[in-house]
């Protein structure tokens, strides 16, 4: 899962595309579905670029919808006939890489005699 913040300018990523091929990472288009609404944003503004060891791509990206905080989206990194790259990204104001995502209210447990079960 790729964490973003909820602002309007540039931020860079990682990635590991199914294609290395120039030309087909240059025709590419970068989508950004919101989850639950399915309100999407089918053509954002990025650029890419080889990591030093050219093990993964570094993406940078400016996003033209508002990115709402704790929400999750899909990115999808596609061409006309194939998927390089699909993941969910997080939107959060949090910077801490270390911290885990975490539901913000406690679980219930529910006991109907045969079966125990959770509602999340």
């Amino acid at each position: 899962m790729i964490q973003l913040r909820p602002i309007q300018t540039p931020q860079s990523f990682s990635i590991i595309p199914s294609s290395f091929v120039e030309d087909t990472l240059n025709s590419a288009t970068l989508s950004l579905t919101e989850n639950g609404t399915n309100v999407d944003e089918a053509d954002v503004t990025f650029a890419w670029t080889t990591s030093d060891n050219g093990n993964y791509i570094i993406i940078t990206m400016t996003p033209t919808v508002t990115l709402k905080a704790d929400q999750i989206y899909t990115l999808e990194l596609y061409t006309n006939s194939d998927v390089l790259y699909r993941d969910l990204v997080y939107i959060t104001t949090k910077t801490d890489k270390k911290e885990v995502f975490k539901y913000a209210e406690p679980y219930q447990e529910y006991d109907d005699g045969d079966d125990e079960y959770i509602v999340l």
